[in-house]
Order: structure tokens, then C-alpha cells, then sequence
């Protein structure tokens, strides 16, 4: 069913090994015109809303030593106050120092500057955040810049695991290995809680991304971005990427003994990259990757990159998303191919949900995760039929729901993830999240939840959005009250 899938998904495929370079260079007076490689040419406008026109700027440059590994490198990051506060601090958050990832001070800022002066910073949260001093209050609508030199040491694991940060059997993955802006909070103050090793540590804007990345030559680099030029250093037997990403919620890279697969969709290239010897299950999986691209844009709206990853990774039979880029554990193209498709579907879910429609991944991890767990719905429904999405609700969701209401383990789906435990946490924000959606689907209708979903993509692409901003804008296109359903599964009710 694949297979009669694809025909309206791709119109016309070219099987080309590399995307036609995109005319960036058409604008080159556009403030964002560096960016335009990493959107399909129909998106382009979408850089003039003023939320992009605002959004957070990094310039990257770093050199990964896999020898000692360690990151050395420099950040330039330009933020936008758009809170309704002023600012006397700019928090940063080191994702590298969280226990799960390196832990301690993997991630250190060796000196911050804005305008050649330094700046006073001071490590918070365990070490997982620094607080930048202003020199004077950054004012709603201001702009200041900074620049940073930091360092990585990243972490080599021996034995298997779920491993997001660090090296493992030759793939180095560095999620995060920079310091990143925290979420601001309208009244001034930034959020930085940490999360659980169970869920996603990340809450941040949208921001573009222009990185230099020097790498050995020997290994293959897959990241969160679009490759615009390499530069070859022969002596030290290194490359330097130049890269450009965004809108994006953060920028992540691998590197590894790499080879892939893939499919040209007109402007669109998706690609999945394996490990030798994986190669069935990574054409398989390019099939599921492509089927699952042509369900969402065709139910959630487009998608808006020029390109979508999927990545064998050092995730045992589970999944990571990132801006693009989506990695699925090794045994996934092995010993637990029958869970590859699933895992396909629901991570590339993410694009819409976590990189294009934003969300406190820690305040509120229901959000993103209730909303892609159910998106894979549709994509059975789509795919094989009623019966299969039923059979999926039911097995997935209903049962170990029931269960967990058994052992008297339900919660609101509202809570942070920090509220829940071992026992209960998948359950609630993913299994419990999703038939919340079944729930809002049943009462509205297809069409209204489609529409309301649609204008809810729409609404906060490229933003933050909370519970409350989901509840208005259901009511609001359905004209009808859901406070009782936002109550009893969101809120506080059972």
C-alpha cells in the first residue's frame, strides 16, 4: 500500500543524488537571504512575518576533535526581547552539564563579550544554566547581541544503551553542544527546568542557524541544517562545513561510518542514513519516510524544508526528533524492524509538532508528544484503514491507560514532566494524550478538527504555544465550548 501511495505524494520524482542548488543568491539584499537553501523556494515569504523577522540568530563556528573528545568554539547569538518586560540578564542553557546528557561541566563558557566588552555570567541550576548580566535593561523590541567561547567534552559510552550525547561504536552525536538561549517568560525570568532522562530537556524558540563546522574528513556529517559549501584542509585531514538552518528550535549534528538512501520530491530531498549492513531496512525505512511526509501535509499543512532526515543512531528501539532530522535506534533496522514503521511515523510527526508548532517540552510535554503520538493515527488510517488506527488506539493507548488507572497512576496530561514517574510518564503525556485528540476528534467531527488543527499550525508556526492557546483556537473555529473536555483530561480531572 506503499507502493500506490507514493504516485500523488511525489507528482514527479527525480532520483537525483543532490538537490538542484536553490538561487539564494537572487536576493542577496533580503537580511535573511542566507537562510533561503534551507526552506523550499514556495517559503520563502514566511522570512518577512515578523516572528522570523524577530527571531533569535546564531553564528556558529567550532572544531570537533574526535581524538580528545572535544568541542572548541565560538557562538554569536543575537536575541530580540519580545517579552512585554525588560531584561537585566540573558539566560543561557548548557544542555551538555544535564546528568543524562554529559553531565558536570561538559559544556563550559570560557569568556562572554558584547561589543568587545565583557559581560559577567554566573552558572545556575546545577551548572545546566548561565545567567548573563546586561549592562543595561534590554527594553521590549531591543536587540542585543553577544559572543561566546565555549568548550565541549563529550562523553565515550561502552556499553549499549540510549545514548543522545556522546560517542558509541564510531557515531558521535552532539545534540545541543552549544550554548543555547533559554525560553524567555513574559514577565522577564527564563524557563529552566530540566526535565526527566524520560523526556525532552529542550524548550526554546525558533531561531536560524548559520554554522562553520570542522570535522574529520574521514567521517560522514549528518545534521539539523542544509550543507551550502565545504572547505577540504588536507594537511590535518579535516572539512569544514558551512551550514545554514533554520527556522529551527535548535541545531544538532552526527558524525559516523554513514551511507544512505534516498528520494528527490521535487525541491523536497529525504534521505535516511544507516550504518553498513542496514541497508533493507533503510530503504524500508525511506518508504515509511516518504508515506509519512504525504499523510501529514496533506491532514496538518505543508512542510516547509527543503529537506527531512531520518538517522540510525545509538537509541536501541527508540526515537529522537530534531529540526529535520530524525534518528531511529540501531535495533530498529535490526532485530525490531516491526517497530521501524511506527517509529518513522511518529518522529517525523515532531516536524510539525515540536519544530514547526513550538511548546515547553518540559512544562508541558503532552503538548507536542499527545499531539505526534496521535498524528500517527492518520497515518495508519490513511495508510491501511479504520480497523488498523482502531487496533492501534486500543493496544497502544487504551489498554496501558486502563492499566494504569488500575494501579491508580492517572494524572492530568497538564502537569510538567518532573509530575510524573517511570511508572506513568509515557502512559500519560503520549498514550493518554493521544485519545485526549480521539476525544476532541469525536465531539467536533473530522472536518472541524481537521480545521481547527490546520489553523493551529498555522497560527503558532515558528511560536510557542500552551494548552490554552490549543483550547482557543478549537473553540474559536469550531464555535463551541471544550471547557469540560480541557478540564476533565487536561486540567485536573480524570
Amino acid at each position: 500500500m506503499l507502493l500506490m501511495l507514493l504516485p500523488w505524494l511525489v507528482g514527479g520524482v527525480a532520483a537525483c543524488a543532490f538537490l538542484p542548488q536553490l538561487p539564494w543568491q537572487d536576493v542577496p539584499s533580503h537580511p535573511l537571504a542566507d537562510q533561503h537553501p534551507a526552506l523550499r523556494r514556495a517559503f520563502w515569504s514566511e522570512l518577512d512575518t515578523p516572528v522570523l523577522q524577530s527571531a533569535p540568530r546564531y553564528t556558529l563556528r567550532f572544531t570537533v576533535d574526535v581524538s580528545r573528545r572535544l568541542i572548541t568554539g565560538t557562538a554569536s547569538i543575537t536575541v530580540t526581547n519580545r517579552t512585554e518586560s525588560p531584561w537585566s540578564d540573558v539566560a543561557l542553557r548548557l544542555y551538555p552539564n544535564l546528568a543524562h546528557y554529559g553531565g558536570g561541566n561538559s559544556l563550559e563558557l570560557l569568556s562572554v563579550t558584547s561589543q568587545g566588552e565583557p559581560l559577567p555570567f554566573a552558572s545556575i541550576e546545577s551548572g545546566t544554566a548561565a545567567l548573563i548580566n546586561l549592562p543595561t535593561l534590554l527594553l521590549p523590541q531591543e536587540t542585543t547581541s553577544m559572543d561566546i567561547r565555549y568548550r565541549v567534552r563529550y562523553p565515550r559510552h561502552i556499553r549499549d544503551g540510549y545514548w543522545l550525547f556522546g560517542e558509541y561504536k564510531g557515531i558521535v552525536a552532539l545534540p545541543l553542544a552549544y550554548p543555547i538561549l533559554a525560553l524567555p517568560k513574559s514577565d522577564g525570568s527564563w524557563v529552566l527546568s530540566d526535565g526527566i532522562p524520560l523526556g525532552d530537556a529542550l524548550s526554546a524558540e525558533a531561531a536560524f542557524y548559520h554554522v562553520w563546522a570542522t570535522v574529520p574528513a574521514t567521517m560522514t556529517l549528518v545534521s539539523s541544517a542544509v550543507v551550502r559549501a565545504t572547505t577540504p584542509h588536507t594537511p590535518t585531514q579535516q572539512i569544514t562545513y558551512e551550514l545554514v538552518s533554520g527556522p529551527a528550535r535548535e541545531f544538532t549534528l552526527l558524525l559516523g561510518n554513514y551511507q544512505y538512501v534516498e528520494q528527490v520530491v521535487n525541491d523536497l530531498r529525504v534521505r535516511v542514513f544507516y550504518l553498513p549492513g542496514d541497508e533493507r531496512a533503510a530503504q524500508t525505512a525511506l518508504h515509511y519516510a516518504l508515506a509519512a511526509l504525504g499523510v501529514y501535509q496533506r491532514y496538518f499543512g505543508p512542510y516547509p524544508f527543503v529537506k527531512l532526515d531520518v538517522v540510525e543512531a545509538s537509541l536501541l528501539n527508540r526515537g529522537m526528533e530534531y529540526p529535520t532530522l530524525n534518528l531511529l535506534g540501531t535495533y530498529l533496522f535490526r532485530e525490531e524492524r516491526d517497530k521501524l514503521e511506527f517509529l518513522t511515523a511518529h518522529e517525523i510527526g515532531h516536524q510539525w509538532w515540536y519544530n514547526l508548532v513550538g511548546n515547553d517540552q518540559v512544562g508541558e510535554p503532552w503538548l507536542d508528544e499527545g499531539l505526534t503520538e496521535y498524528s500517527t493515527y492518520f497515518y495508519y488510517e490513511y495508510i491501511y484503514g479504520r480497523d488498523v488506527a482502531e487496533r492501534l488506539r486500543k493496544t497502544r493507548w487504551e489498554i496501558p491507560l486502563n492499566y494504569v488507572r488500575s494501579r491508580d497512576l492517572d494524572a492530568p496530561l497538564g502537569l510538567p514532566a518532573t509530575a510524573y514517574s517511570l511508572d506513568n510518564y509515557e502512559t500519560i503525556v503520549y498514550g493518554k494524550g493521544a485519545l485526549f485528540f480521539h476525544t476532541l476528534r469525536l465531539r467536533l467531527g473530522d472536518e472541524m478538527f481537521l480545521k481547527a488543527l490546520r489553523q493551529y499550525r498555522e497560527r503558532f508556526a515558528y511560536r510557542v504555544a500552551t494548552a490554552h492557546d490549543l483550547q482557543q483556537m478549537f473553540e474559536s473555529v469550531s464555535n463551541t465550548s471544550l471547557q469540560d473536555v480541557f478540564s476533565e483530561w487536561v486540567y485536573g480531572g480524570y
